[in-house]
């Protein structure tokens, strides 16, 4: 197979498939056909395939991770201000587990306000622009 011929299958595969999953459907001579500068040229624009997330630091993890569930939270939040729910309502809405969504209410006070059980949503960027005017 030529080069031209491998590097146009492996574009393919990484537009297609994401990374890392574009491995899966590229056999291994057909890789190796192509220069290794060229691969890390195509990954660097690759979406991740799905399933996948990307890390800070830039590696790739399967699956959800606990800070994947911490912004479903909080993008809930902005969409339920004021209202008063408990860590079960929270969890059920945004599919977390109940450990992960108090850990996430107790360690944000801007934005969760807790009251007994219940917690007040709360609109944390409005709270500090009120409280910079007094």
């Amino acid at each position: 197979m030529e080069t031209q011929e491998a590097i146009n299958e492996v574009r393919q595969a990484v537009e297609q498939y994401g990374v890392p999953c574009w491995v899966a459907h590229i056999s291994y001579p057909i890789r190796k056909a192509v220069p290794k500068e060229v691969i890390r040229e195509l990954l660097t624009t690759a979406k991740v395939s799905q399933g996948w997330s990307k890390q800070f630091d830039g590696h790739l993890i399967y699956g959800r991770t606990r800070t994947d569930d911490r912004q479903n939270i909080l993008e809930w939040a902005k969409e339920n201000i004021f209202e008063m729910v408990t860590v079960k309502q929270v969890a059920e809405a945004c599919d977390v587990s109940e450990s992960c969504a108090r850990s996430t209410m107790n360690s944000r006070p801007d934005v969760f306000k807790k009251f007994g059980k219940e917690y007040e949503v709360r609109d944390a960027e409005a709270d500090r622009k009120a409280q910079k005017k007094n």
